[in-house]
């Protein structure tokens, strides 16, 4: 079983992926900012984090900013509804870039495969 970070700010996505991920068998922590997130990276370490770029208090960008200060080897996959943002100096250093959609087959393949396993 993987620990999963989610850091969402929308109570209904982290609903869901918490219900798609516990399925398969993972633990899903949530946090609803990158401030949070952070904090909980301070107490353990998660094999994967699902991120969201678009966050009031400290958003995605932020939050990748500083996690990769950490040094923390733990893979990334950016999950956003803002296609555009997949290219940039910040988020290049993410494993996987996913735009939401209604389908998460994509979300759940990048995951599993950083994960090494199969669905």
């Amino acid at each position: 079983m993987a620990v999963i970070l989610h850091v969402e700010d929308e109570g209904s996505v982290r609903f869901l992926y918490k219900e798609v991920f516990e399925e398969l068998g993972h633990r899903v922590v949530p946090a609803i900012s990158g401030e949070e997130a952070l904090a909980i990276l301070r107490k353990s370490r998660p094999d994967l984090i699902i991120l969201d770029l678009k966050m009031p208090v400290m958003g995605g960008r932020g939050f990748l900013e500083r996690f990769r200060r950490m040094k923390m080897k733990i893979p990334v996959v950016i999950s956003t509804a803002y296609p555009y943002l997949a290219s940039d100096q910040v988020t290049d250093s993410a494993e996987a870039y996913v735009v939401k959609s209604g389908d998460l087959d994509e979300l759940v393949q990048k995951v599993q495969g950083l994960l090494g396993n199969t669905r």
